[in-house]
C-alpha cells in the first residue's frame, strides 16, 4: 500500500513531492514515523536504519527528516488506520452485546511545543505565573472489546468535547452503542444522536438535570422520561454546527449502586426493558474505562507528547501515526491472547509494553520490505511467552494532589 502510486499521490503536498529516488522515499518516511517513539530523533534514525541495513552507518539526518515530512500529509496515517481496521474486521470479528458494538468516547489534552504556529493553530493558555503554553484536545471513538481507536481527531483546546464528538458521529453506525462519561450529556447532543438513530449510554450528573433529581426521589430503579427540546438546546446545537429537527427527547434512566455505595444514574436511548435489561448497564458503562487505558498507552508507552516535529502538520502526523501503531499492537495482542489455552487466557494477557518495543524495529523493516508469515508468527510467539497476570477487581484510587508526569521535551 505504501508503494502504490495512487496512495502516494493522494497524501503528498504537491505533485513533484517524492518523485526522485532518495533515501527518504515516501514508504521509508512513513515507516519511520510509525516507529519513531521513545528516543531522540537522530538516535531513532540511526537505530532503525541499522536494523534495516545490518550495519551502523548514518544514512539519514534529522534535518533531512524535517524537510521530507513537509511534503507529507497527516492523512496518510489516517488512511493506513482505516485500511488496518477494515482488514481486522474481516479477520477478527468483534464480540457484540445484543447485536450492538460498544464504542466509548472521551478526550484528553496534549501539551504542544510553544511555537507561534502552534499558538495560532491551537490557541494559547497561560499558567499561574502568566507564562503562555499550547494545549490541544484529542478526542477518539474506541471499540471497547477489540480495543481499537476507530477514529481520532486533534483540535484546539477551547473546542468543546460535545462539539468535537458531533464531528465524528458520521463514523458511527446504528448498531454502535456510544458510551459517554458525565462530561458529555446535553439535551442537544442526546437529541442529535436520537435523530440520527445512534444508540447511547451516558452517566448523568444529578445536580444539572431536574429529571434525575425527581427520579432519585421517586425510589424507582428505572424509568423513561420525555424531555422537551428547548430553544436553548437548538441554539447550542447551532453553535456546534448541527441542526435539530426532533422536538422531544425520550430517555431511559437507570439507577446503579456501586460496591462503594455510590449511586449513579445512567441515561440510555435503549428503552426496551425486556431486550436490554437494566442489570446489564453497570458493566456496559464500566467498559468505557478502556478508552482511558488507550490514552495512557499513547501518552506513556508511545510517548505521544515527545513529538518528532515542532509544527502543526508534524504534530498531526505523529498523533495519527501513533494511533495506527497502538491499534496494530492491540490487534497482535488480541491474536496472541486468542491463541492461548482457555485456562491460561483467563488468567493472563500479553504485555503490551514489551510487544511495542519488540514491534518497533520489526515494523520498520516489514513496511519497507516484504513481511513473511513466519516473521509475524515469531513475534506472536514471543508475545505469547511474555504475559502478565490479570487482576480482576483491582483498584487504584487517583491521588488528589499529584503532579501530572510529563516527559522532558527532546531537542531541548
Amino acid at each position: 500500500m505504501l508503494h502504490a502510486p495512487d496512495f502516494i499521490a493522494a497524501h503528498r503536498t504537491h505533485d513533484r513531492a517524492f518523485s526522485r529516488q532518495r533515501t527518504l522515499t515516501f514508504p521509508v518516511l512513513v515507516s519511520f514515523l510509525l516507529c519513531a517513539f521513545k528516543g531522540g530523533l537522530q538516535t531513532l534514525l540511526d537505530d532503525l536504519f541499522t536494523t534495516l541495513d545490518g550495519a551502523a552507518v548514518r544514512r539519514v539526518t534529522k534535518s533531512a527528516v524535517s524537510q521530507a515530512r513537509q511534503k507529507l500529509k497527516a492523512s496518510a496515517f489516517e488512511a493506513l488506520n482505516d485500511r488496518l481496521l477494515c482488514s481486522l474486521a474481516a479477520l477478527q470479528p468483534e464480540p457484540r452485546w445484543q447485536g450492538l458494538r460498544l464504542v466509548a468516547t472521551d478526550s484528553t489534552t496534549l501539551r504542544l511545543p510553544n511555537w507561534l504556529e502552534n499558538q495560532a493553530e491551537f490557541g494559547v493558555q497561560h499558567d499561574t505565573a502568566g507564562q503562555p503554553y499550547v494545549l490541544a484536545r484529542a478526542l477518539g471513538l474506541y471499540a471497547t472489546d477489540a480495543r481499537l481507536l476507530l477514529k481520532a481527531t486533534l483540535a484546539p483546546y477551547r473546542t468543546g468535547e460535545r462539539a468535537l464528538l458531533a464531528t465524528l458521529l458520521p463514523h458511527l453506525e446504528t448498531d454502535d452503542l456510544l458510551l459517554m462519561d458525565r462530561g458529555f450529556p446535553a439535551i442537544w447532543l442526546f437529541t442529535l444522536l436520537q435523530q440520527r438513530g445512534l444508540p447511547f449510554l451516558a452517566r448523568l450528573d444529578g445536580t444539572q438535570w431536574p429529571c434525575v433529581a425527581d427520579f432519585l426521589r421517586s425510589g424507582q430503579d428505572e424509568t423513561v422520561v420525555t424531555l422537551r427540546v428547548s430553544a436553548q438546546a437548538q441554539q447550542q446545537a447551532a453553535v456546534a454546527g448541527q441542526t435539530l429537527t426532533d422536538k422531544t427527547l425520550k430517555v431511559r434512566l437507570i439507577k446503579v449502586i456501586l460496591a462503594s455505595g455510590t449511586v449513579e444514574v445512567l441515561a440510555t436511548s435503549l428503552t426496551d426493558a425486556e431486550t436490554y435489561p437494566a442489570a446489564a448497564f453497570a458493566d456496559l458503562y464500566h467498559a468505557r474505562w478502556t478508552i482511558e487505558e488507550a490514552f495512557k498507552l499513547l501518552k506513556h508507552r508511545l510517548h505521544l507528547e515527545q513529538f518528532t516535529g515542532e509544527l502543526p502538520e508534524s504534530i498531526r502526523q505523529d498523533f495519527h501515526a501513533k494511533v495506527f501503531t497502538a491499534n496494530l499492537a492491540q490487534a497482535l495482542a488480541r491474536a496472541t491472547h486468542e491463541a492461548l489455552p482457555e485456562k491460561k487466557a483467563q488468567r493472563y494477557r500479553p504485555n503490551l509494553t514489551h510487544l511495542l518495543q519488540s514491534l518497533k524495529p520489526r515494523l520498520f523493516v516489514w513496511l519497507i520490505q516484504r513481511v513473511s508469515p513466519e516473521q509475524v508468527l515469531t513475534l506472536l510467539e514471543l508475545a505469547g511467552n511474555t504475559l502478565e497476570l490479570r487482576r480482576p477487581g483491582r483498584t487504584a484510587p487517583r491521588p488528589l494532589h499529584r503532579l501530572n508526569p510529563r516527559p522532558r521535551r527532546q531537542y531541548k
